[in-house]
């Protein structure tokens, strides 16, 4: 029989996973990962859904390991003025690391999640490929994890929708089946970022400039940490027409403005990439440089030193560094690579 270390989160999806598998016939075991404070409530729910299930189950705290690495890039990427991307650094720095430890440990054959997403095999490769359920899928934050990990990777709910998801912890009795969704930043507990940042930042260490807008200051702003590229909501600043942010410098601390049609680029340049299979270096695809953007063509020129541009056919919307590029192929994830710069 072959064994399998699922990520059990508390939630209906790795729930659900985790029944899915013990009735293919694999030895389940369920690891929840302690990350950060007040995760109580989803360990003790992990636990009675493994009681139900009757498989074995541990919790290994790991919130040390997460604050050094997760939490830490989040707030030095906001202090630099970049937009971090916690979840797709997460499954590549973190989450999927311990899991691949847990693996070992008990000698598994397969690590798998509730994620919406599918493992495919295209010409002898192994490939991550887009969840059947379009608005559920999750393959953009699965962009960076390490190529290796496809043959252990198993993404049972692939093919399923949240409705057939819930409907089966249903069935089976399981307390979860109405329960929310989390949030897509998990150590946020649903707050905003800028009051948790706020937290964590000594007031005084607040790296405050001005915003900038035409070549003349407007007026200062509250700090680099608590803007984004692209944002408008939120500035502060009545002008007679819309102002989004367009670049943050972490020299000066100065926010340069722009108004909406001023805001399209076509060339990105990308760092610390990661791909699957054998890409050629220059070759057609299509791109989501956020998770809630619709994919868009573009020519893709792999560089050295895990580098790549990207030369879209269509200006895109503040391409935001620190944010995460997924390349695909229709619905083949190719790799990604973090967003440097624009050109």
């Amino acid at each position: 029989m072959k064994r399998v270390v699922v990520a059990m989160s508390g939630g209906v999806d790795s729930s659900v996973t985790s029944y899915i598998l013990k009735k293919m016939g694999y030895d389940v075991v369920g690891v929840t990962i302690k990350m950060f404070e007040n995760q109580e409530k989803y360990l003790k729910d992990a636990e009675t859904v493994a009681k139900k299930l009757d498989i074995k189950w541990e919790m290994i705290d790991k919130s040390i390991e997460f604050k050094e690495t997760v939490i830490s890039y989040f707030i030095n990427s906001y202090r630099k003025g970049l937009t971090p991307n916690p979840c797709a650094y997460c499954n590549r720095n973190a989450k999927f690391f311990f899991l691949y430890n847990e693996m070992l440990k008990y000698g598994a054959d397969h690590i798998a999640t509730g994620h919406y997403a599918n493992i495919v095999e295209v010409d002898g490769h192994k490939y991550i490929k887009k969840s059947a359920n379009t608005q559920k899928d999750q393959s953009y934050y699965l962009a960076l994890i390490r190529n290796d990990l496809l043959d252990k990777l198993l993404f049972p709910l692939g093919m399923m929708d949240k409705l057939e998801v819930r409907k089966i912890a249903s069935s089976i009795g399981l307390e979860v089946a109405e329960k929310k969704d989390s949030q897509e930043v998990c150590f946020l507990e649903g707050g905003d970022y800028r009051d948790y940042l706020k937290k964590m930042i000594d007031p005084n260490k607040i790296k405050k400039g001005y915003f900038i807008y035409n070549g003349e200051r407007i007026m200062e702003h509250e700090g680099i940490e608590f803007y984004t590229v692209g944002q408008r909501r939120g500035l502060g600043i009545g002008y007679h027409k819309p102002l989004y942010v367009k670049h943050i410098d972490p020299v000066t601390f100065d926010i340069h403005l722009t108004d909406e049609n001023r805001s399209g680029f076509r060339g990105v340049r990308l760092h610390n990439c990661n791909w699957f299979g054998s890409p050629k270096k220059l070759f057609r695809a299509q791109a989501r440089l956020r998770y809630r953007m619709k994919d868009a063509n573009l020519l893709v020129e792999i560089l050295p030193d895990d580098r790549a541009h990207l030369l879209f056919d269509e200006p895109q919307p503040f391409p935001a560094p620190g944010q995460v590029a997924a390349i695909y192929n229709k619905d083949i994830l190719l790799g990604g690579g973090f967003i440097e710069g624009v050109f």
